[in-house]
Formats: C-alpha cells, structure tokens, sequence
C-alpha cells in the first residue's frame, strides 16, 4: 500500500502540528521559580531559572499559531456554508422579497374600469377577473 502525502495545507496537518508543539511546550517546561521571586527562590535551595528556554517559548508560540491556522483553513473550507446560512438568516429577518411585497401591495385603480377589493387579502379588483391577483381566491361572490 502506498501513502501519498499533498503538501498543501489542511485543518488534520495543522491540528497535528499543535499537538506536537503543545506537548514540547509541556514537556520543556521547568519546576524552578524565577530568579526575580526572592521568596520563592530562598524556599527552594537557591535555584532559580533566569528565564524559559527558547525551545519552551518557541514551542508555545508554534503550537499557538498551528491551532490558529487550523480554525482559519476549517472557515475557509466551509465558508460556502457559512456565508449561505448567514444569508438565510439575513433573508428571514428581512421579511418576504421585495418582488412578493410589491405583489402584496394594491394597485392604483385604471382610470374608467370600475373596481372592488378582495374580501379574504384586500387587493383590488378589476371587473371582469375571475380570481384575485394576490390570493388566488375565485371572485364569484367575495367582491364587497
């Protein structure tokens, strides 16, 4: 069987890079107080560190950066997704469309063609339809 590696960037690489820096960071750490603690350096026999490791510092930055790489290339992978349900969300709270409203609206009356209202949704009715233009409802008898 044959592994075949792709050398672009993927969320799986870079969760796999935090964890090794996470636990290289963990791993270089050290037990002895700072030499600008007195206190703590008299209760431990007189061993201080003067500062962290470059390893140590390293290793918490990379692993920092890893995890920070592998939320930005999981947004980028499904950003389509993302960006689709915010648009879902922004049309809900907007209301119908704009075409549906314009529908909704009552037409001005045409000048010499008597007209009437739609008793179930109030849309004007020009005599002579059959149905009304905004609910669909017959206009047999539902003329006031």
């Amino acid at each position: 069987m044959k592994i075949k590696f792709s050398k672009a960037p993927t969320f799986t690489k870079a969760i796999i890079a935090s964890a090794v820096f996470a636990i290289a960071y963990l791993a270089s750490t050290s037990s002895l107080p700072s030499c600008s603690d007195t206190v703590a350096i008299l209760s431990s026999g007189g061993e201080c560190i003067e500062r962290q490791s470059f390893l140590h510092t390293a290793c918490g930055w990379l692993a920092l950066i890893g995890l920070v790489a592998a939320v930005v290339l999981l947004a980028l992978k499904h950003k389509n997704s993302i960006l689709g349900w915010q648009a879902s969300l922004q049309q809900a709270h907007q209301g119908p469309p704009a075409q549906a409203q314009a529908q909704a609206q009552p037409q001005p009356p045409v000048p010499g063609r008597p007209s009437s209202f739609c008793v179930k949704c109030g849309t004007r009715i020009i005599a002579g339809d059959k149905f009304c233009q905004g609910c669909g409802v017959p206009m047999g008898s539902l003329q006031s």
